[in-house]
């Protein structure tokens, strides 16, 4: 997306690959649902039981958590030191390394927050709503039942749609030079965006099988609607501008 304003038309090949993740996504999510069809697990059960099944990694886990803010602070101030002694030999590279810097960093504070045994700060019934509807829209939201996220959704919809601009020739206006009109551009939207994505397979994931040498749990339904708070803001504000930049497109081409 940083280099849109750089191609005249995209290569094929970004299209085969876009079809073969999602290809992969399916087949992945397939195979997963096929185990659980044969072989489902008393989640119960495994809380019940978890103190003789938690494993070194898991206890990992549990101590950088609680440890976030002394361990978070040193590699702050470890990359912060690497990219200012970066950036007087390479401004360039320094600023290009900022971006997988950033979302390295959000996909490891997300792996350790969904990961960690944290006690659950309200009950399941807490947030369980009266109206019948608003109940299945939120079982077709609970992440922890399946991997497709809105926020996928949106991120390979906005993909797609840069895909098309430049495969039938529409320049949509990116703002890929800096001082966007909306706070925020749309790379940068979907850049934020594609971290909550990871997010939402990480809950999957560990609610459904053994990840990394974590044990498989029940994770509580507090953690899936802190997800969902970010997943407003986030999706909201992108989906807003995503919006703006195919219609301001539309009228002006």
């Amino acid at each position: 997306m940083k280099t849109y304003d750089s191609y005249d038309v995209y290569p094929k090949e970004t299209f085969l690959l876009l079809l073969l993740g999602a290809c992969l996504m399916i087949l992945a999510y397939g195979t997963l649902y096929i185990r659980r069809k044969h072989h489902t697990p008393d989640l119960n059960k495994i809380k019940d039981t978890e103190s003789e099944e938690e494993t070194n990694s898991q206890l990992f886990v549990n101590r950088m958590w609680e440890q976030r803010e002394t361990v978070g602070g040193k590699l702050l101030l470890f990359v912060l030191t690497f990219l200012a002694l970066l950036a007087i030999f390479d401004w360039g590279l320094a600023l290009n390394m900022l971006q997988p810097i950033l979302f390295v960093g959000m996909i490891v504070y997300s792996f350790f927050y969904i990961m960690h045994d944290g006690t659950e700060d309200a009950s399941e019934d807490e947030f369980r709503p009266k109206s019948n509807i608003m109940l299945i829209f939120l079982r077709l939201i609970d992440y922890r039942t399946h991997p497709f996220s809105i926020g996928l959704f949106l991120f390979n919809g906005i993909v797609l749609t840069l895909l098309l601009a430049k495969h039938f020739n529409f320049n949509l206006s990116l703002e890929t030079g800096g001082n966007p009109r909306y706070v925020m551009s749309l790379p940068t939207s979907a850049f934020i965006l594609s971290g909550l994505t990871v997010a939402c397979g990480l809950l999957y994931i560990s609610q459904q099988c053994h990840f990394f040498g974590l044990s498989q749990k029940n994770r509580g339904t507090y953690k899936l609607f802190q997800i969902h708070f970010y997943e407003i803001i986030i999706c909201g504000a992108t989906f807003f501008i995503w919006l703006t930049v195919v219609v301001l497109t539309s009228v002006i081409g």
